[in-house]
């Protein structure tokens, strides 16, 4: 009958509006969220919308972009300045530290850049990838805040237990060795391990020393090819002064790491503590945006196929109301 007509019509309508009703709500669930606690809900005004989550997760990836940089440039100073990592002889530490800051100043500076951009193109794939890298990160720095804090109390105690003899021993037959104890040598203007006008007697110990009364011509004041050969037989201490940096070199550089090394590292230890943090967050903000991406992409593919459906829907009631009111046809018969 007509009236059976009319109420099939109006019951299309009627799932049409639920569906469109349900879009609606999801919709407004991705622009802003209510987080219930305890059975209350609790409104984050900061990170309820996504725009504010994309807004910080772009402050925090330019923070960790500014600070790579700085960390780059504190790691690079550290090996090129302090020569830190050629006192591995002391503690290994002294080699992860410098490592980790440059290095992982680096990654920080490549992962950074690629969050900005996983977070600009709003790509869920993308942001997965990112957080996976900050985590690796994340595990990077906490190695090198770990070593920072050990090689503080290596400054302090470590020193003393270092062997030296062993590597002044290897200086004529192993390159490295060489090349290490030259450089500091030449660049703390130092001689030897150990002791204030005694470090240079270090070198009697070895074959360079016992056998040809020499040091190695980088603890010279000026330096000349076979400037420190037959040192050891001179008497006068006021003559080996006059030719050859006296001072050990540990005990120079130990100087020189109490007053300036440990205060980079104390700084290191605490803005890492800080950075790590902000990579923590940067890791649950890329997760919470991901998945408010993919609901997102589920929300447009439920509305295309609401409309759709609506579509043919409406189509098909526009001719049953116009068989109602325009007369008899082939697909509704009309019963009056």
């Amino acid at each position: 009958s007509n009236y059976s007509v009319i109420l099939k019509v109006n019951a299309h309508f009627e799932v049409i509006q639920e569906e469109e009703s349900d879009v609606t709500h999801l919709s407004d669930r991705r622009t802003e969220e209510t987080t219930y606690i305890k059975g209350f809900p609790y409104r984050m005004s900061f990170f309820a919308t996504i725009e504010s989550r994309k807004a910080a997760s772009f402050m925090i990836n330019a923070t960790l972009l500014i600070s790579s940089l700085i960390l780059i440039g504190t790691g690079a100073s550290l090996m090129g300045f302090y020569r830190v990592q050629m006192l591995e002889v002391i503690t290994v530490d002294f080699i992860i530290v410098p490592t980790v800051l440059t290095g992982g100043g680096i990654f920080t500076l490549i992962v950074s850049i690629f969050g900005l951009t996983a977070v600009a193109r709003e790509d869920t794939c993308l942001l997965l990838s990112y957080a996976v890298l900050v985590a690796v990160d994340f595990c990077i720095l906490m190695a090198g805040i770990i070593s920072s804090v050990r090689l503080l109390f290596d400054i302090q105690i470590g020193f003393l237990d270092a062997d030296v003899m062993s590597e002044l021993s290897a200086y004529e037959t192993d390159s490295w060795v060489r090349y290490k104890w030259d450089t500091i040598q030449t660049e703390f203007t130092c001689c030897g391990g150990y002791g204030y006008a005694q470090g240079y007697t270090d070198w009697k110990k070895t074959s360079m020393g016992g056998t040809r009364n020499s040091v190695p011509d980088s603890c010279c004041l000026f330096i000349a090819p076979g400037c420190g050969n037959n040192l050891f037989e001179v008497n006068d201490i006021r003559v080996v002064i006059g030719k050859i940096n006296v001072h050990g070199c540990l005990t120079v550089m130990q100087r020189r790491l109490e007053t300036h090394v440990t205060v980079i590292l104390i700084v290191f230890a605490a803005v890492g503590g800080i950075l790590a943090i902000m990579q923590l967050l940067s890791v649950v903000l890329a997760c919470c945006l991901a998945s408010n991406f993919s609901h997102g992409d589920e929300i447009s593919v439920y509305e295309y196929e609401t409309r759709s459906r609506a579509g043919s829907v409406s189509k098909r009631s526009y001719g049953a109301e116009t068989t109602f009111y325009g007369g008899p046809s082939r697909e509704v018969p009309m019963d009056l």
